[in-house]
Formats: C-alpha cells, structure tokens, sequence
C-alpha cells in the first residue's frame, strides 16, 4: 500500500481516459471516524473506483485502518483527537481542484477551488416529526449544500427531496445512482445448512425502517409452517419492545438477531427464501439491490426509492398496512415458480448498476463545478 506523502497518485487509464483534463480530487477521513455505516461504505467504494480513472487524482486525508481501497493514497492516523485533527488539517492544506464532502462538516480552511456535497437521503427533514429519535441527525445538511458547487444525491426521489427542502436550484443537484459490492457467498455456514427455510430482513430496525409494526404481519404468514424462521441480520441486538412483539407475533422461538460479515450476509441473501424490506422511505435501495445482486427474491415496501431501483424486479406491498405485506409473503412462501422468476428479475436489474459506472458520473459532476 502506497505511504500518504499528502500528494496525489497518478492512476492508470480506466474510465477517465477521454477526459482531457486530470483532476486532483480530495476527500478527507471524517465518515471513518464513526461506527461503521453505509456512508463510508459509499466514500470506501467510491474512492476504489474513482482511483482507476486516469483522469482523477485520489487525494485521501485517512483516518481508518484495515487494507483499504486499493490503490488509493492511506494511512491509519487513529481516532483519538490530534490524530483526527491533524488528518483533517491535512485536507486543509491539500490545492484540490475538487473536494468532495460525504460526512455533513467541512474541515477548516479547505484548500480547494470547489467542493461536492453528497446528500444520501432527507429521511431527518422528512420524516423527523413522526420519528423524534432521527429529528435534527444532519444539523449541517443545509448550511453544507448551500455552498458546494454541487450536491450529489443517490436516486430521483432524493433529488426531489433535496430540491423541496433545501430550495437549491435544480442545476446544482446530479443523481449518480450508488452500487453493490460484489461479494462471494462464505460456504458451510448456518444459510447453506438452512437454505430455503428463513425469511431474512438486513439493517436496523427502528424508526422509518418499519420492521416492528410488521412483525405480527410475518407471523401470520408464517404461522403455516413452524419449521419457518425470521432472520434479522444486523440493526443490533433485539431490544425490549422487539421481543415482546416477536412473542406476541408467535415468533419468539423462531427468529435469529445476528451480526454478519460481507461474505456471509452474501450467503444469507442466497439462500433466503425472501429478503423482506418494509421501510417507510429510503434515499436509495441498497438492501433491495444487494438482495438482487445475491440471488435473494425480494418483497419490498412501495416508496420511490425502492421503485426507482429496482423496476419491476420485485414483489411489491404497501409499508402502512400489514395485511398488504402478509398478502406478498403468503404468495411468496406458495409460490416457488415465482420466487424463482423474482430470482432471473432481479439479477438482471441488479447488473445495471456498478461503482465503476457510479464513479464514472461522479467525475463527471466534478469535471463540470471544475470548469
């Protein structure tokens, strides 16, 4: 792995190479100072892709440890206060044509002739008066993106978001549709031994991602067969209220919480009988578009973002009524010839996205605030 000098690495040609300008983009290491999470996945996966145009010089400011994006300038600084404060002066005094903020702070002083603001989703501002707990989370969001040259937003239904409530001028905002990372299944685990007997949910749980008001839904659905499991993969350990619910649902005996690794929540979606995504609003469908990529027939909740990425590729329900999603998993569990077309669907929907074409328009928005 490349030594951080704090300058930039010529990349090889890849898929800058009709750029006629090279441009030294800088991203500093503030996502990395958090629990780990979809954004720095994003900033990982990103600067991986973007480190292959030969058009873009990756300037990364580090700050999280582990082998990294290969390719891509690093060094582990640590986490404690003057190590991230010395990685983030360090963007500071990087001359970058173009830095691109992930995280909702701007290091002091940053030394760049425009900067890019990436905007995940406005859930907070949406959302935030039904659901206190997430109300106020990007305090910066505004403030930020009135002054990037240009906000970039994973899907439309952002898009429109963004532009309603933070009043941008529609020139300023790029929809770069994100990506899945390939993953191979890991073998001989639990999922291979269990394959086709659980119904599997990804991430957190709380809030606008709606799992607990559809739990006595699931539990109606699978109270045909008790050889039937509820898989929660990640979104942590089962709080109080979760249990209670699960009991009252019938499934207290029969759901698994557990924390997975990449290769093994590959294998989760392969074998799964379904991935259940039952979300009230999403800024873009990863967890469905993971889902397709391994394998996984999908029931997904009918929210723009979850449309706008997967197509026709899924089995759709109504996330404000239960009935609606005990309807989808009762056909699913029935029926095996459509499950297996879900399957064929949503690998080929699936194929239409990648972190390559994902970077390819993200030079794109920064060859156009660099002009």
């Amino acid at each position: 792995m490349p030594q951080n000098t704090g300058t930039a690495i010529r990349r090889v040609p890849g898929i800058g190479d009709s750029a006629d300008v090279t441009l030294t983009v800088g991203f500093d290491g503030l996502i990395y100072g958090w629990p780990p999470g979809g954004i720095a996945t994003y900033q990982t996966h990103l600067m991986a892709a973007l480190a292959e145009d030969a058009g873009i010089n990756v300037a990364f400011a580090g700050g999280y440890g582990g082998a990294g994006p290969p390719g891509v300038t690093l060094r582990f600084l640590g986490r404690t206060r003057m190590a991230f404060a010395a990685n983030m002066a360090r963007a500071a005094f990087w001359k970058s044509d173009v830095h691109h903020l992930t995280g909702f702070w701007r290091p002091p002083f940053l030394n760049a002739k425009a900067s890019v603001l990436t905007v995940h989703d406005m859930i907070p501002e949406r959302w935030g008066a039904q659901f206190p707990g997430i109300a106020g989370a990007h305090y910066a969001k505004a403030k930020l993106a009135a002054r990037a040259d240009a906000v970039i937003v994973p899907s439309e239904a952002t898009r429109r978001d963004v532009l309603e409530l933070l009043k941008l001028p529609e020139d300023r905002v790029f929809v770069t549709p994100e990506a899945a990372a390939p993953r191979r299944p890991a073998p001989g685990r639990w999922f291979v031994k269990n394959a086709g007997r659980y119904v599997l949910i990804v991430g957190r749980r709380g809030h606008y991602k709606n799992v607990v008001p559809m739990l006595p839904a699931i539990g109606r659905a699978l109270s045909g067969d008790g050889a039937l499991m509820l898989v929660l993969a990640g979104g942590g350990p089962l709080t109080g209220e979760e249990r209670a619910v699960l009991d009252a649902a019938g499934l207290g005996g029969r759901t698994a919480q557990t924390q997975l690794t990449d290769d093994e929540l590959a294998a989760a979606y392969a074998h799964a009988i379904c991935l259940i995504a039952p979300s009230l609003a999403e800024g873009f469908g990863l967890t469905v578009l993971e889902a397709m990529q391994n394998g996984a027939p999908v029931l997904a909740s009918d929210i723009p973002a979850h449309r706008e990425t997967a197509g026709e590729a899924v089995l759709w329900f109504d996330p404000e009524r239960g009935e609606a999603l005990e309807a989808a998993l009762a056909k699913a569990l029935a029926d095996a010839a459509m499950r297996d077309s879900l399957r064929v669907a949503g690998a080929k929907r699936a194929a239409g996205y990648s972190w390559r074409a994902t970077a390819a328009a993200t030079a794109n928005v920064y060859r156009h605030v660099a002009r």
